[in-house]
C-alpha cells in the first residue's frame, strides 16, 4: 500500500479484505497534500483513479493497473494525480456479489481521492468487474446490512463525481444465462443497474446532449472498449457496451489473452486518451498563440492570448536541427534558447531560418507547445499504410516524405532507419523525416493498427477461467474443479466444437 500521509484510506467492508483498510497507490507517497494540490492545478489536468477488475489488484499480479499508470505519466500526468484502490485484497476472486462487497470501500475512495486533492470531478478508467462496479457507484448502489437484496439510494449517487468514463472489457449487460451471482443478466443487480434513467440518458446518463449533473454541473463522456471474443464478451456479445457511449470493438486475442490486452494495449490506450480531462480541476488558464505549427516566412511574429488577461505567459524558444545517431533521434540547439515573459497581447519574433520549437507556459495552464518551420521548406511525412480494417498475420506499415531519410519507431524509444516497419500485433508506429543536409526534421506521425486474431484450439486456465468464458458447463466445471482443483491450470481442446480436458493439469 502507497499512499500520501494525510490520505485517508478506506476500511475494506466486504469480501476477501474485509476489516482491513484497503490497498493500492495513489499520488506520490513522499510529497506533502498541498503539493499534490499545487501539482493537479499547474498540469490542469483531472486525476484519474484506476479500478482492477475480479481476481486483480491495482498493483500486483496480472490483473494490474500499473502499465495503465505509467502510460498516463507518459503523456504528462503527474503522478500526483494518479490513483488505485485494491479492493480484493491482493486479489481474491469474488462470482456470488463482488459490487454489493465493495461498493461502499469505493466510494470512499472516490470520495476521499476528491477530498484530499480539493477537486470536485475525476475521471475513472476501469477493467473488467471495475467497469460495473464503478457504474454502479454513479448510480447510487447500496450496500445492505443483511443479505444481498440490490438497493439503489439517490443519497449515493455520484454522477457529479466522474468527468469521463472509461470502461475496458466491462460487464454491464451481465455475463449471460450461465451466470452467477450478481453477473445473471436478468438478475436484480443487472436490472437495478440499467433501470435508472436519471439525467436523461438511459444508459449513459448526463451524457452529450443531456442535462447537465449538478454541483458542479457538466457532462459525462463515455467510453467503453470492448475485448471482442475474450472471455466476457463471449459468454454475452456486447454485455461492456453503454447504449450512447463512444463503443469501440478490438480484436485483441480471445479468452483470458484478450482481457489483459485490452488494458495494456498502446492502440486502446490512444483512443480513449483524447477524451479524458473533459472537467479539468478548476477553471484553466488559455494560452492562444495566433500562429499555428506550420511553415512561416521570416521574420515570423507571434502575439499571444491569455485568458485571464492579467496573467502572464513564460515562453521558451529554440531554434533546432535533428539527427540520427545510435538509434536515437538527437535534437540539436543551435543556438542558445530565447526566453522571456509576455503579457495578453503582445508578441514574439522568430527571425532567423529554421525549426523552431516553442513552449509557452502559465500557471495554473498546461502548456502549449508549437513548432515553426521559418523561412525553411518543412518536411511532410505520411503514413499510406490503410488502417481500416484488422490485418491478418503480418503487416508492412508504410510511410513517405517529401524529403529527407525516413525513421521508424514501435515503442518510441529506439529508432530503425527505414520507410518500412512490419508488425504482427496490435502497434502504432511512429515515422520521422530527418534532411541530413541541414538537419531539419519532419513532426512525428504515427498510426494506429489493430491484427485480425484466430481464436486458439486449445487453452489453458483454471476451472474457474474456463467456467467464466464458457468452455465449461456448470456441472463440468463443479466435476473438473474438484478433480483437478478450482485454481489449478487445466488444459482443454476443442474437437467438433466442445471443449474437452487433456486428461490432466498442466504443468
Amino acid at each position: 500500500m502507497a499512499f500520501p500521509e494525510g490520505f485517508e484510506v478506506p476500511q475494506d467492508q466486504g469480501g476477501p479484505g474485509r476489516g482491513q483498510p484497503i490497498g493500492g497507490f495513489g499520488g506520490d507517497p513522499s510529497k506533502s497534500q498541498d503539493d499534490h494540490r499545487d501539482a493537479l492545478q499547474s498540469v490542469g489536468k483531472a486525476p484519474v483513479i484506476l479500478l482492477h477488475g475480479n481476481a486483480g489488484a491495482a498493483d500486483l499480479g496480472r490483473w494490474n493497473m500499473l502499465d495503465l499508470q505509467q502510460m498516463l505519466i507518459g503523456t504528462g500526468y503527474p503522478r500526483e494525480s494518479l490513483w488505485a484502490p485494491s479492493y480484493l485484497g491482493t486479489g481474491t476472486l469474488d462470482l456470488q456479489t463482488p459490487h454489493i462487497n465493495n461498493v461502499n470501500e469505493v466510494r470512499e475512495f472516490i470520495d476521499n481521492v476528491c477530498e484530499y486533492l480539493n477537486v470536485a470531478v475525476v475521471d475513472i478508467i476501469a477493467h473488467s468487474l471495475g467497469c460495473s462496479l464503478a457504474y454502479a457507484i454513479f448510480r447510487g448502489l447500496r450496500k445492505p446490512r443483511q443479505g444481498t437484496q440490490v438497493q439503489f439510494d439517490d443519497q449515493l449517487k455520484r454522477w457529479n463525481r466522474v468527468g469521463t468514463f472509461v470502461a475496458l472489457a466491462g460487464g454491464f449487460h451481465g455475463l449471460g444465462p450461465n451466470a452467477v451471482g450478481e453477473w445473471e443478466s436478468d438478475g436484480p443487480f443487472v436490472r437495478g443497474l440499467l433501470a435508472e434513467m436519471a439525467g436523461g440518458g438511459g444508459e449513459t446518463p448526463y451524457g452529450t446532449n443531456d442535462p447537465r449533473t449538478p454541483d458542479p454541473a457538466h457532462n459525462i463522456r463515455y467510453f467503453c472498449g470492448v475485448a471482442r471474443g475474450d472471455f466476457i464478451d463471449n459468454q454475452k456479445a456486447g454485455t461492456g457496451k453503454l447504449a450512447g457511449a463512444i463503443n469501440i470493438d478490438y480484436d485483441l486475442g480471445p479468452a483470458d489473452i484478450g482481457h489483459e490486452k485490452i488494458k495494456e494495449s498502446r492502440v486502446v490506450f490512444n483512443d480513449f486518451l483524447p477524451h479524458l480531462n473533459a472537467v479539468p480541476p478548476a477553471r484553466r488558464v488559455a494560452i492562444v498563440p495566433d500562429k499555428v505549427s506550420g511553415s512561416h516566412v521570416a521574420p515570423l511574429t507571434i502575439t499571444v492570448h491569455v485568458e485571464p488577461s492579467d496573467r502572464s505567459v513564460e515562453y521558451v524558444a529554440r531554434r533546432v536541427t535533428k539527427e540520427f545517431q545510435n538509434g536515437f533521434i538527437v535534437p540539436r540547439t543551435s543556438d542558445e534558447p530565447s526566453e522571456g515573459t509576455l503579457q495578453n497581447g503582445q508578441t514574439l519574433e522568430l527571425s532567423a531560418d529554421g525549426t523552431w520549437e516553442v513552449v509557452f507556459s502559465a500557471e495554473g495552464a498546461a502548456d502549449v507547445e508549437r513548432t515553426y518551420w521559418v523561412g525553411v521548406e518543412p518536411i511532410k511525412v505520411a503514413i499510406v499504410t490503410d488502417n481500416s480494417a484488422p490485418f491478418e498475420g503480418s503487416l508492412d506499415v508504410v510511410a513517405t516524405t517529401t524529403r529527407g531519410t525516413l525513421y521508424h519507431t514501435l515503442k518510441g524509444d529506439m529508432w530503425s532507419e527505414g520507410s518500412a516497419v512490419t508488425i504482427t500485433s496490435d502497434a502504432a508506429p511512429q515515422f520521422i523525416a530527418i534532411d541530413s543536409s541541414d538537419g531539419i526534421a519532419s513532426g512525428l506521425v504515427t498510426k494506429s493498427f489493430k491484427i485480425k486474431l484466430t481464436p486458439p484450439r486449445t487453452v489453458t486456465a483454471t476451472a474457474v477461467e474456463h467456467y467464466v468464458a464458457r468452455r465449461l458447463s456448470l456441472n463440468e466445471f463443479l466435476a473438473y474443479g474438484q478433480q483437478y482443483g478450482f485454481t489449478t491450470q487445466i488444459t482443454l481442446h476443442l474437437v467438433n466444437g466442445r471443449w474437452v480436458p487433456a486428461g490432466a493439469p498442466a504443468t
